[in-house]
């Protein structure tokens, strides 16, 4: 006559199978984005965009993107929800309503530069060609589904 498995070791093997499929499963794991899915930035204009977010954006977002109880974090799983934004959205955005202190004060290269480093930073390398400034162009153009986690680390 066999013999009937446990429901202790039942139940160990199901927690798991659930935690298995649940890892696979996480955003964390995700594959780095094909190269052709990333719009092409320059190192140029990741690092004015660095520069730039160190005078205008980082006294509230953070030195490091992590922001603070007020300001969202530039990094990690806020930006994995940026996934298939239109570029030119995201860029108006930080045009028209960025930084706080000043909004409308960015031009377009200065927002498209930030684009770049925000890019740079949430692990995209830079190519040849720059992140164009043209907003037909950058609405044409969707922010990439980068591997991300809590805590991603920077490309300086």
């Amino acid at each position: 006559m066999p013999r009937k498995p446990s429901t202790r070791l039942m139940r160990s093997h199901a927690f798991y199978a659930a935690a298995l499929s649940l890892a696979s499963a996480s955003p964390l794991h995700a594959a780095k984005p094909v190269a052709s899915t990333v719009p092409s930035f320059t190192t140029e204009q990741a690092q004015h965009g660095a520069d730039l977010y160190r005078t205008a954006c980082a006294m509230c977002h953070g030195a490091d993107l992590s922001g603070n109880f007020q300001t969202p974090s530039l990094k990690g799983r806020l930006v994995a929800s940026w996934a298939g934004t239109p570029l030119s959205r995201l860029t108006g955005y930080i045009q028209r309503a960025m930084p706080l202190m000043a909004p409308g004060t960015l031009s377009t290269e200065d927002a498209t530069a930030l684009v770049a480093f925000l890019l740079r930073e949430n692990g995209a390398a830079p190519g040849k060609s720059p992140l164009p400034t043209v907003e037909k162009r950058q609405a044409s153009l969707k922010f990439p589904a980068l591997a991300v986690g809590p805590d991603t680390p920077s490309s300086k």
